[in-house]
């Protein structure tokens, strides 16, 4: 038996209790924007998860927790191409971590990417009976009812939050009359505090840190409560897409014409207007595959390595976003476009399309 709606219209508790209460085995998707998560039940219990938002796999999330660092993840990435070796296994044999912290990760990592489910206002989701393989699946035991116990706690705490950061383009400063000397702060807020310090929005933080939307802003959230930081500008966010009613057919037609990152940009549109659109989700992942190849193929070969053809210095003439920032950081001369990839929270498309609009502009090349 499948179930399928949006979460408009079904409370996400309402739908982990049909299959947990009816001992379902089967997938759970859940589908938003370019977001596509995976829950996997067996007998009514969580067992896995999979999800195509690289701040919810296991290398970044361990990243975000300060448990590896990002030469050691390179590294990792670099035997399981060679291998196929789940990472979590290889960083425990190269010394990386130590396997209790592999299993907290998995479990923590499942954990949440249903955690922010609940902070979504709407998304299809649909179950299918007995669509996985369990060879293929690293297996966890996550208690269902403590899951949703907390998601609705984040839910409310999400909402406390956005009344005093309003988006992600929020900037923090910390408070003149603060002492910093005297709080006892962890290694996460004294990365928090040297971003912030910097001058960047919560959105950058949440790149450099390899972190959630939630877990960011919830940490900078308990530092606003205890008068160590306070809002210094809420600037302003991208300009609302104009309704894409129309534009499906227009998309099709950039896709038949091979212009992929043009098909991208329009499906993507109308998925955020219209996320039952199932169709609009499909095409975008073909048109992603299609155009990685394709760039990999001819203008940005895995194995080149970028390097700069300005000054470091001259970069902030340029008003780079703090994507294209990040991005920009991770070139050092040595790592090939694999290892950037690779290591970059933000999806394989976005990091290429990046490196491209570089080139363009003549401040990197490739050797």
């Amino acid at each position: 038996m499948s179930l399928s709606g949006n979460l408009k219209t079904m409370d996400l508790a309402e739908v982990l209790q049909w299959v947990t209460l009816g001992r379902k085995t089967g997938t759970l998707t859940f589908i938003r924007d370019k977001t596509k998560n995976h829950i996997f039940f067996k007998q009514g219990k969580i067992i896995s998860s999979r999800s195509n938002e690289p701040t919810k796999q296991l290398g970044h999330f361990l990243l975000f927790q300060g448990k590896i660092t990002e030469a050691q993840l390179k590294r990792a990435l670099e035997i399981q191409l060679q291998t196929r070796v789940h990472l979590g296994k290889i960083l425990v044999q190269e010394g990386y971590a130590a396997k209790e912290d592999i299993e907290k990760a998995l479990i923590g990592r499942t954990q949440e990417v249903i955690y922010d489910l609940f902070l979504w206002e709407e998304g299809l989701f649909h179950f299918t009976a007995n669509s996985f393989n369990l060879d293929e699946l690293i297996l966890i035991d996550v208690d269902v009812n403590a899951v949703i116990f907390e998601g609705v706690r984040r839910k409310d705490e999400w909402a406390r939050i956005r009344q005093v950061f309003p988006s992600n383009n929020v900037v923090l400063a910390i408070r003149s009359d603060c002492n910093l000397k005297a709080l006892n702060l962890t290694p996460l807020q004294k990365k928090l505090l040297f971003l912030v310090n910097q001058g960047k929005p919560i959105s950058q933080i949440i790149l450099e840190l390899h972190g959630s939307d939630f877990l960011v802003n919830f940490e900078l959230f308990q530092l606003y409560e205890q008068q160590v930081l306070k809002v210094k500008e809420v600037r302003e966010g991208p300009a609302k897409p104009v309704d894409p009613q129309r534009l499906f057919v227009q998309g099709q037609e950039l896709m038949r014409n091979q212009k992929y990152a043009e098909a991208i940009a329009v499906f993507q549109e109308v998925l955020r207007l219209d996320p039952q659109n199932i169709w609009a989700d499909e095409h975008i992942e073909q048109a992603e595959q299609a155009m990685c190849q394709q760039l990999y193929s001819t203008s940005l070969p895995q194995h080149k390595v970028p390097y700069f053809t300005v000054s470091e210095s001259s970069l902030t003439q340029y008003k780079l976003t703090h994507q294209e920032g990040f991005v920009v950081s991770r070139i050092n001369g040595a790592w090939d476009i694999k290892s950037i990839v690779m290591l970059s929270p933000l999806r394989e498309i976005e990091v290429l399309q990046i490196l491209e609009k570089l080139i363009r502009m003549g401040l990197i090349d490739l050797k």
